[in-house]
């Protein structure tokens, strides 16, 4: 590595400038740096580095520093001057604080919430510096005080707050969290006024606002020509800009929708449709709230909607609000609707679950974290490839308090779940998978990562075991399961485990920790809504201990059924809480073909039995094509093994 310092000294000799070799070579350290501080360029403060007190060069200007953007995370804004020597103000407060205590959370409106808290003692030779406030995991703003308002949350959503303290060493570790759940809101997505539109001609300091292409923003710094739609970013990332929410131009509601129509009505199901409405000036229509019997079930950006999960022989009223900049539009008028009687295998697959996996790196927005799938032959969002209802979002690995999806950000990846709520969708939170693991070592970790996903929509949480995880990480899952049952108790928590696919064997020994999985959770007594997800293909050689063989090959379809019966059997598993998993097409052992006769008669088994899961790797498989991570192996037509469940379960 070259010197900086002479660097820096030859540059400065270039220009002419008279430099002190020794302001290099342990100079006097400045006043420490605070947060909260106003920086002019050229200011010096000193700082711990590595820990040794080093001077560091304002580069640009800040009217208030934030706490967590010290000297040595922000490059743009600080450049290392070098080690100092002496106090100078500097290096006396070198210890952490402790964390805040008694986080509360009053005043929760549809859109905010107060926070207010305790602070710590500070360290000796220390003082307080301030307090950085994280929602979900990611810090969102900083104060002076023991409060904070928070605003632009969305309606009905559940969030997790916590706070952390600052002094001159640096930040402490998060308080206990609180979770708070915004009030239902009335379907509008204004988002509030826009402020003065961006000029890249225009200087920014720190705290000004400006909008852009829909969307507000403040200036963490001072900034010039950079447009914040692409350097925006939260504390401490660098970027001169913070995103804080939409916003519209828009001040008037839009009028009611025409009454909506029912067809196709089924014992659980209806599809609604209406007029489209007309957009008032400077507005446009950005999406519709569907009610049934007047609370809000989906929303959609077009003017059509399936209902699901409604109970058969039972009368429902639907109507449809418009929704623009300024809110939402008084409700249509309602149509009334009538479920029939169910009937045969159809009463079993009301409670089946049918969803595909998907690798939400493939064909991603990397800009963004959008899911998108190239299945159809044309990149788009995944929610418009989708005949399906649900999705699998695969994998989140790591921890349940610093997950990552492949190396695409939880912020990012939360993106998602505006969109398929939008878009009338439902998904399940994967994680693990064959190149992964995943922990969480307490309910309350499980019940934050849930929480950074959460909406009506989320229906399940899949654990996907395949790394011969050790006892302890699958006990730490099974007991963070317990705990986030009570906080919610309408999602189903799937075990996923390798198996083989004989009666002659035990389905889950082998290479996989399912032997384990299903041992821990007997033992340490899961109940509730769970089920243990057997693999059912990649069963390695083709033999009668690995599968069950007709004509040299494995019958992809009866595998599967002896190993659900073998799981059931063996360790007493009800079927009632053991589910499925195809692999469709040609598998990763390449004599392994299921086709979609296999799928017919695997779900009919599923119905039967009053098996709650029946799921398929993957949905970017479901197009022809050579196999692989992007195609089926075997010519089956585009979409046909999604819609070849969807037609054997009865289900969306």
């Amino acid at each position: 590595m070259k010197n900086r310092n002479l660097w820096i000294v030859g540059l400065a000799v270039t220009l002419g400038l008279a430099v002190p070799v020794k302001a290099f070579a342990q100079a006097a350290c400045a006043p420490p740096w605070q947060a909260g501080m106003a920086v002019s360029v050229g200011q010096m403060a000193s700082f711990p580095l590595s820990g040794t007190q080093h001077n560091w060069t304002a580069l640009q200007v800040e009217t208030q520093a934030a706490p967590d953007w010290q000297p040595p995370n922000v490059p743009a804004l600080w450049s290392d001057a070098g080690v100092c020597a002496g106090t100078g103000g500097g290096g006396s407060c070198t210890v952490k604080p402790g964390a805040p205590t008694g986080l509360t959370a009053s005043g929760v409106t549809q859109s905010g919430v107060t926070l207010s808290w305790t602070a710590p003692s500070a360290p000796s030779g220390c003082s307080l510096t301030g307090f950085t406030i994280l929602q979900n995991g990611a810090a969102i703003g900083t104060t002076a005080s023991t409060s904070f308002n928070v605003t632009g949350l969305a309606a009905s959503t559940s969030f997790t707050f916590t706070v952390e303290a600052s002094d001159a060493a640096g930040l402490s570790v998060p308080s206990t969290s609180v979770a708070v759940t915004t009030q239902a809101g009335t379907g509008g997505t204004g988002g509030g006024t826009c402020a003065a539109a961006w000029s890249a001609a225009t200087t920014y300091h720190a705290g000004d606002t400006a909008s852009l292409d829909g969307t507000n923003y403040r200036a963490n710094f001072f900034t010039q020509n950079q447009s914040p739609a692409t350097n925006n970013g939260g504390a401490g990332t660098g970027q001169p800009w913070t995103s804080t929410g939409s916003c519209s131009f828009c001040t008037t509601i839009a009028a009611a929708p025409g009454k909506p129509t029912a067809s196709g009505t089924t014992f659980n199901s209806t599809q609604l449709t209406w007029p489209a409405v007309t957009p008032p000036a400077n507005c446009s229509i950005t999406g519709y709230t569907v009610l049934k019997n007047g609370s809000p079930v989906g929303t959609a950006t077009g003017t059509s909607f399936t209902v699901s999960g409604l109970t058969a022989q039972s009368t429902f009223n639907f109507t449809v609000k418009a929704n623009d900049g300024a809110g939402a539009s008084a409700a249509s008028p309602a149509v009334s609707v009538t479920t029939p009687a169910c009937s045969g295998s159809q009463c079993n697959a009301a409670a089946v679950t049918f969803a595909a996996y998907k690798d939400v790196t493939l064909s991603a927005d990397f800009n963004t974290g959008l899911q998108r799938s190239a299945v159809t032959g044309t990149v788009q969002p995944v929610t418009a490839a989708m005949p399906n209802q649900t999705l699998i979002w695969s994998f989140a690995t790591g921890t349940c308090d610093q997950e990552t999806w492949a190396g695409i950000s939880p912020a990012m990846e939360a993106i998602n779940v505006q969109a398929f709520v939008n878009a009338g969708k439902k998904y399940i939170l994967s994680t693990g998978g064959a190149a992964g693991s995943f922990d969480c070592a307490s309910g309350q970790g499980l019940i934050n990562f849930i929480n950074r996903y959460n909406s009506p929509n989320l229906v399940g949480i899949d654990y996907d075991i395949e790394l011969g995880q050790s006892q302890q990480v699958i006990d730490n899952l099974i007991n963070a399961t317990k705990a986030a049952m009570q906080a919610f108790p309408n999602l189903r928590f799937t075990f996923t485990i390798q198996s083989f696919g004989t009666l002659a064997a035990n389905p889950i020994t082998g290479a996989s920790a399912g032997t384990t999985v299903v041992r821990e959770i007997n033992r340490l007594g899961l109940t509730g809504n769970f089920a243990i997800n057997l693999l059912t293909f990649d069963y390695g050689a083709t033999t009668p201990s690995t599968c069950v063989v007709v004509n040299g090959a494995c019958d992809m379809a009866q595998s599967a059924i002896q190993a659900a019966q073998a799981l059931n059997q063996q360790s007493g598993i009800p079927f009632s809480h053991i589910g499925v998993t195809m692999m469709i097409g040609r598998a990763d052992t390449q004599d392994e073909i299921t086709t979609l006769q296999d799928i017919d008669t695997v779900n009919a088994f599923v119905l039967a039995n009053g098996m709650p899961v029946s799921f398929f790797w993957a949905f970017d498989r479901d197009n022809p094509g050579p196999g692989g991570s992007s195609s089926n192996g075997n010519g089956a037509a585009t979409l046909s093994y999604t819609r070849e469940y969807m037609s054997s379960l009865h289900t969306p």
